[in-house]
């Protein structure tokens, strides 16, 4: 009879499922939580591409980009 009463016990120790829904809402919860980090990493990157780009509108203080074209005349390629 001893071997009846420990495989009871040993049956306890089952576990359940989660219950109704508890599954859809850790995939939603763990979806946000990835959807919010990447939506403020990306506003970390705009705020620094518009913060060295210097300020918003005002082209002329900025250097123009360099030509491969040689308006002096005296050009080397054939």
């Amino acid at each position: 009879m001893e071997s009846d009463s420990s495989n009871t016990q040993k049956k306890k120790t089952t576990s359940f499922p989660p219950q109704r829904g508890q599954v859809k809402a850790r995939v939603f919860e763990s979806f946000a939580n990835t959807f919010t980090s990447m939506v403020s990493k990306l506003g970390e990157v705009v705020a620094k591409i518009r913060g060295e780009g210097g300020s918003e509108g005002n082209s002329a203080s900025s250097t123009p980009p360099r030509s491969s074209c040689n308006s002096d005349g005296n050009s080397d390629i054939s």
